[in-house]
């Protein structure tokens, strides 16, 4: 994303939350998928948040230029350029990892046709629709992150094509309705985590929906907010912290994290501004898109090789030792692939527009 320096540097705080949240995400897996204990309970919710960053950095970014020089083709180039080099490379090693455990323990895995037509689908960015042996109805069994990468993707266009031009009155509206959406969504499941299989993927539309929506609703009226300084980025960090990090998981808490205390948390984090208050943070979030997109990958591999090698089927702390290696492998990634690849990307696709848009000439302006 790009933005003018200075609107980037006047919500700079958001970045270090954005670091923040993907590291805890990362802690989050680390339990999930290994065994370790856990210590990031509900880090899952990070997602949330990440979804209400997205509607309020993009609208930021390209709120004002969509409808004026910027179209909607254009935009998509440029998303689509900020997020599939990540996204392809979390496939090759997602992949690579699935044939892996098929060579070792078929009995275990998915089939092969099953691998191969899921890393088709996953790379475009898309869920597969049927039920896996091993993976049964998971929509990403590549790399699951990607369901949430797959909803961004779908709402950034409804966005760019239909909510941009949408009145302020129409999306707090339409952000309250999304609300009561996804209360009952989650209620009615018992669980806030839904997206992430095909059974519960409208449950991950009624999320991104609302986070989104929010992101843009604050965005819309920031003008009117108050800018409040250190206090309110302490808060707001220890608020994601504890939405995140607290261990409970009644259905009713984690609604009430996702749908007032993750909001609050973006709200106080924008009035503080340009404030850096977390050691490291800005660091963890350049690479944070890295940290998420890859990380599953790593973890699953060490997973497996623990378990074969030690007999055991759950890991101990020693398992967060991978963190320290998958923040190493995201910050040379952002570094010395993602950034070329995005860029390589994004000429690639605008000289593609510019061939289209000569071949489209009339007759006449040829001649």
């Amino acid at each position: 994303m790009t933005t003018a320096p200075q609107r980037q540097s006047r919500y700079a705080f958001l970045d270090e939350l954005r670091g923040l949240a993907a590291l805890i995400v990362l802690l989050f897996h680390v339990g999930t998928r290994t065994g370790a204990p856990a210590i990031a309970a509900n880090g899952y919710l990070a997602v949330d948040f990440f979804f209400m960053l997205s509607g309020f950095v993009l609208a930021e970014a390209y709120g004002s230029k969509l409808g004026a020089d910027m179209t909607f083709r254009e935009f998509a180039r440029r998303r689509l350029a900020r997020m599939m080099p990540i996204v392809v490379l979390g496939v090759c090693l997602g992949t690579a990892y699935a044939l892996l455990r098929w060579i070792a323990a078929p009995a275990r895995s998915d089939s092969l046709s099953g691998i191969l037509a899921s890393t088709a689908l996953n790379t475009l960015l898309l869920p597969k629709w049927w039920h896996g042996s091993a993976t049964g109805w998971e929509a990403f069994p590549i790399n699951g992150p990607l369901w949430s990468l797959f909803f961004e993707m779908v709402i950034n266009f409804v966005w760019a094509g239909w909510l941009v031009a949408r009145h302020k009155g129409t999306l707090v509206l339409l952000t309250l309705a999304s609300m009561v959406v996804l209360a009952a969504m989650a209620g009615n499941a018992g669980t806030m985590d839904l997206g992430w299989e095909v059974p519960s993927l409208l449950g991950g539309l009624a999320r991104v929906t609302f986070g989104f929506l929010f992101g843009l609703v604050v965005h819309a009226f920031r003008e009117h907010l108050p800018v409040l300084g250190k206090p309110a980025a302490l808060a707001a960090g220890i608020m994601l912290v504890a939405a995140l990090v607290i261990p409970l998981h009644a259905v009713s808490w984690t609604i009430a994290m996702t749908l007032v205390v993750l909001p609050a948390a973006l709200l106080l984090a924008v009035c503080a501004g340009r404030q850096h208050l977390i050691p490291g943070a800005p660091f963890l979030g350049a690479i944070s898109y890295a940290v998420y997109g890859l990380h599953v990958p790593f973890l699953a591999l060490y997973s497996g090789m623990a378990e074969r090698f030690t007999g055991r089927s759950e890991a101990g702390f020693e398992a967060y030792l991978m963190v320290f290696l998958i923040l190493a492998v995201a910050a040379l990634a952002t570094t010395f692939y993602d950034r070329p690849a995005q860029r390589i990307l994004r000429r690639t696709l605008d000289q593609g527009s510019r061939a289209a848009r000569r071949g489209s000439l009339p007759r006449d302006a040829l001649s």
